[in-house]
């Protein structure tokens, strides 16, 4: 329920946006960030996380175990993501789809089961700002960051498991004083 009041908040958080507030066209995006994009993965990947963090902005990186992004969502400041290697605090990520138990993980945990559960360098699919809608969690990575881009990376399921082991990585970015900035990083996967 909770997912769904922010969903709507977010939704109508739209109209209030500035008016030169909106996402650019796929290709636009594409050349926008398409750079980045691995510098992001090659620090995902080698749990590179000073790396990582010299690429999150001022607004710090917001993170959701899921698709759905919302203000109780974990934000880390570069500091912080810069230290989630070695911090041993443990935070509140949010709830485990379908026993609602708490995800309580360290950060450099939370990586590893949330975030870098796969090679998304060798994505099937990777989208720039082309919004899909592929399980049943509300997919509002567009909402939270209307004039941002959106970068899609989508791991096929599959035959043995009827594709129903799909995931992907959402990694939304916003342009700032210095260029692209990394903003958030969900995660996309089939629920029940």
């Amino acid at each position: 329920m909770k997912r769904l009041a922010v969903s709507l908040l977010l939704t109508f958080s739209l109209f209030a946006q500035p008016a030169g507030a909106q996402a650019l066209a796929p290709k636009a995006a594409r050349q926008a960030v398409q750079r980045l994009v691995p510098k992001v993965l090659e620090a995902l990947a080698d749990r590179d996380f000073a790396k990582l963090a010299s690429i999150v902005g001022e607004d710090g990186l917001a993170l959701s175990p899921y698709v759905m992004l919302d203000d109780s969502d974990v934000r880390l400041s570069s500091a912080e993501v810069m230290r989630c290697a070695t911090d041993p605090q443990m935070r509140y990520w949010g709830d485990r789809d379908g026993t609602g138990d708490p995800i309580e993980a360290s950060c450099s945990d939370y990586f590893e089961e949330f975030v870098w559960n796969a090679d998304y360098r060798q994505a099937d699919e990777v989208l720039f700002n082309e919004p899909r809608q592929r399980g049943n969690e509300i997919n509002n990575n567009h909402d939270f960051a209307p004039d941002g881009i959106v970068v899609e990376l989508h791991i096929r399921g599959d035959d043995d498991m009827a594709g129903m082991n799909w995931k992907s990585l959402r990694l939304i970015f916003r342009e700032g004083e210095q260029g692209f900035v990394l903003l958030a990083i969900t995660r996309d996967v089939w629920t029940t």
